[in-house]
C-alpha cells in the first residue's frame, strides 16, 4: 500500500471509529554509516525506518497510538489503542489538533548530488580521513573512532482538520577521535563535521584537526586558584549554551523552572548578545518549515541585544501565555507528546577574530571543553561549576595546555557580563551554536 493511501485510511477510520478530530504523523529515513580502522571498513551499516504516529480527540479527551508497521492491520490497532489510551487521560490535557497555514516557508532541504553519492566514495573519504589524522601529529599513536555517515529524513502530517504538510532533508557527518601518546601521557582530541553539501567536506582536514587538538593537550597542567578572564571558545560555549537551553522555553518558565518567566521585554543579557533560533537557517542541523503540530518554522530573536524578545512556545504553552506559537512545538520520536524544543540555536557572531578577542583579553584562559554538564548544572538557579580544559593565555596569545581545573559561575550572570563576542560562529551536532565569547572575572579552581 501507497504511504498517501495508508495515511488516508488511518484518518478515515479514525472518523469512523468516533473520533472528532485526527491526525497522523509519519517519520521515516535511511541512514548509511561506515567504521574505518587501520584502513580496513571495521563496521558498515545501510538502514531505513519508518513509523506513524496517531493522536485524536474522542470525548473531549486525547488519545496517542504509534507503530512502525504501515500495513493494513495496523490501522484498527492504531485507532482502537487511541481510543483506549483517550479514556485513561483528563478532558484537561485535550489537545486542539491545527487546522495549519496558509502557506509556509520554502525550503530545499535535500540536496540531490549527496543522494548519489556511491558507497565506495563515502568509504574512500573516511579512508582518506583515518590517514591523515594518524598523520597529523608526529604524537598520535592511533584513533579511538573514524565514522562516516549519510542520511535522509523525512516528516509527513496530515489531519481531518486541512492540514497537509511535508519536508525532507539529508546530511552528511563525518567524525574523528585521535590518541596522542608523549612519554607515559595520553591524551584524545575529536573533529565533528557536519553539512548537507558534500563539497564542503575535506576528509584531510578533517583528520588532521582531530590529530592536532589530541597533540595540543600533551602537557596540560593546572593553574592556581583564583578569578580568571575568560573566553569560551565555540565548543565549550555551545555546551553551556545547550545544558541552560530549557531556561528559554515557556513550559519551565510557566512551571517555575526557570528565572525568565514575566521578563520579556526586559534587558537580561549584555548588549553584545543577541541569541536566535533559526528554523529556516540555509543547511542547518534543526532546519524545517514546520514543527511537529504543523505550526511553520520561523526565524527570530530570543534575545536581540540583550533584551528578552520571547520564549519558545509551542501551541499549548502559547495558549497559557496568550500568544501565538513560535513553531517550536516538537515530538522526540514517535511516542513522545509534543513538547518544547529549539531548532538551530546559536548566540549571533560578532565583529572580531578569535585571535582578535584573545588579543582584547590580554592574559587569561581559553576554555575548549566542559565536562560533567548533568551533574553540575542547575538549570533553576543558572549555577554551573563545570570541568574545564583549554589553555593558559599570556599577552594575547596561547601558552600552554590546561587541565584539571573547574569553572564556575551562573548563566544569567555570565550572559549579562559578555564582554565580546567573536565571529567564528560554531555548530555542534545538535543545532546549537555559538562564538568564541569572552568573559571577565571567573572563578577558576585549580591547583
Amino acid at each position: 500500500m501507497e504511504r498517501k493511501e495508508f495515511l488516508e485510511k488511518v484518518l478515515a477510520y479514525g472518523r469512523q471509529a468516533g473520533f472528532a478530530d485526527c491526525e497522523v504523523y509519519y517519520r521515516g529515513g535511511k541512514a548509511f554509516e561506515v567504521l574505518i580502522l587501520e584502513g580496513e571498513v571495521s563496521d558498515y551499516e545501510n538502514s531505513r525506518e519508518e513509523g506513524l504516529a496517531f493522536r485524536g480527540n474522542i470525548n473531549g479527551r486525547t488519545g496517542y497510538a504509534y507503530t512502525e508497521q504501515l500495513t493494513e492491520d495496523a490501522i484498527a490497532y492504531l485507532v482502537e489503542t487511541a481510543k483506549e489510551n483517550a479514556a485513561l487521560l483528563s478532558p484537561e490535557d485535550c489537545e486542539e489538533l491545527y487546522a495549519g497555514e496558509e502557506s509556509y516557508p520554502e525550503l530545499e532541504g535535500v540536496n540531490t548530488a549527496l543522494e548519489e553519492l556511491r558507497v565506495e566514495e563515502k568509504i574512500n573519504a573516511a579512508m582518506r580521513m583515518e590517514t591523515a589524522a594518524l598523520a597529523g601529529a608526529e604524537e598520535v599513536a592511533s584513533l579511538d573512532y573514524c565514522a562516516l555517515g549519510t542520511s535522509l529524513a523525512e516528516v509527513v502530517i496530515r489531519n481531518t482538520r486541512g492540514l497537509d504538510v511535508s519536508f525532507a532533508k539529508n546530511f552528511a557527518t563525518a567524525y574523528v577521535s585521535a590518541i596522542a601518546k608523549k612519554g607515559g601521557e595520553t591524551k584524545t582530541g575529536s573533529y565533528f563535521w557536519k553539512a548537507q553539501d558534500w563539497n564542503d567536506f575535506n576528509p584531510e582536514e578533517t583528520g588532521r584537526m582531530a590529530a592536532k587538538r589530541a597533540a595540543s593537550h600533551l602537557g596540560a597542567v593546572s593553574v592556581p586558584s583564583g578569578k580568571y578572564d575568560v573566553i569560551f571558545d565555540g565548543r565549550a560555549m555551545v555546551s553551556l549554551l545547550g545544558a541552560f537551553a530549557g531556561v528559554f522555553f515557556a513550559e519551565n518558565a510557566q512551571k517555575g523552572f526557570s528565572l525568565l518567566q514575566g521578563k520579556t521585554g526586559e534587558k537580561i543579557a549584555s548588549e553584545r548578545v543577541t541569541l536566535r533560533d533559526d528554523a529556516l537557517l540555509l543547511g542547518g542541523y534543526g532546519t524545517q518549515p514546520f514543527d511537529s503540530e504543523g505550526v511553520s518554522g520561523k526565524n527570530k530573536a530570543v534575545i536581540e541585544n540583550g533584551v528578552l524578545k520571547t520564549l519558545l512556545y509551542n501551541r499549548r504553552t502559547a495558549k497559557k501565555d496568550g500568544v501565538a506559537s513560535t513553531g517550536n512545538g516538537f515530538k522526540i520520536g514517535l511516542t513522545g507528546s509534543v513538547k518544547t524544543a529549539p531548532t538551530n540555536f546559536y548566540l549571533a557572531k560578532g565583529m572580531l577574530s578569535q585571535e582578535a578577542l584573545l588579543a582584547q583579553m590580554g592574559d587569561g584562559l581559553l576554555l575548549t571543553s566542559l565536562m560533567g554538564l548533568h551533574a553540575g548544572t542547575n538549570a533553576v538557579s543558572g549555577d554551573f561549576s563545570l570541568s574545564a580544559e583549554g589553555f593558559r593565555i599570556k599577552g594575547g596569545r596561547i601558552d600552554t595546555p590546561v587541565e584539571q581545573i573547574t569553572v564556575a559561575g551562573n548563566f544569567y550572570q555570565l550572559l549579562a557580563e559578555v564582554e565580546e563576542i567573536a565571529d567564528d560562529l560554531y555548530f555542534g551536532s545538535g543545532g546549537v551554536g555559538s562564538p568564541s565569547v569572552l568573559v571577565r572575572g571567573l572563578a577558576i579552581a585549580g591547583s
